[in-house]
């Protein structure tokens, strides 16, 4: 009887540890192809959520608001332009007793064919007295309390406002003045904003 313990294996051994190799090969190829499957499963359903929500996002956005800049060039257009108002300085007298007090009074007219806006709040208007090239008296030197109001004016509106001059003096920044005006010649100039009227004169006794 021979001894085979020690030799080469059979070809029988080498058939079968090549099938074993090729089945364990395979085994890994479909582990990895079903892992690869199992990746693009995971990410497909996100995207197509994301997706849809986006959609969804677009069809329901609300239509755009005018922006703030369009909003300011309409409000420009309708305020009142150099040509559209006419601003007018009267008093109620010519002459005034050394014991009255004159009133003067600002008139504002539309003298356009169109409706348009203007301020005449209080920090618009100003009651200027003057005699040559003397300032003598200004609302806007102790104005207090400012307000803006702004009125829309319809073709050929007019409107005024009447302020009561005590004769006295005035300063920017509301200084103190010792000086009182005296008798003679004055002249009131009426003002909303940048609309200046001519001057008008009245006399103080």
């Amino acid at each position: 009887m021979s001894n085979t313990s020690g030799g080469k294996p059979g070809a029988r051994v080498y058939r079968r540890r090549r099938i074993t190799v090729a089945v364990i090969a395979l085994v890994l190829l479909g582990v990895l192809i079903w892992g690869i499957v199992a990746l693009v499963g995971l990410f497909t359903p996100d995207a197509q959520k994301t997706a849809g929500n986006e959609s969804r996002t677009e069809q329901t956005q609300p239509a755009s608001s005018p922006s703030s800049e369009q909003k300011d060039d309409e409000a420009s257009a309708a305020m009142c332009k150099d040509d559209e108002i006419e601003i007018t300085a009267t008093t109620d007298a010519k002459h005034y007793a050394s014991d009255k007090n004159p009133t003067l009074i600002l008139g504002i007219e539309n003298v356009s064919k169109r409706e348009c806006d203007l301020n005449v709040g209080s920090r618009q208007q100003e009651f200027l007295v003057s005699s040559g090239a003397d300032r003598i008296f200004s609302t806007i030197d102790c104005l207090d309390q400012a307000e803006d109001v702004n009125l829309t004016f319809k073709p050929g509106q007019k409107e005024n406002s009447r302020f009561t001059w005590n004769r006295e003096r005035s300063a920017p920044g509301c200084k103190a003045v010792s000086v009182q005006p005296r008798p003679g010649t004055y002249k009131f100039t009426a003002a909303i904003g940048d609309f200046v009227s001519e001057p008008v004169s009245f006399v103080l006794e």
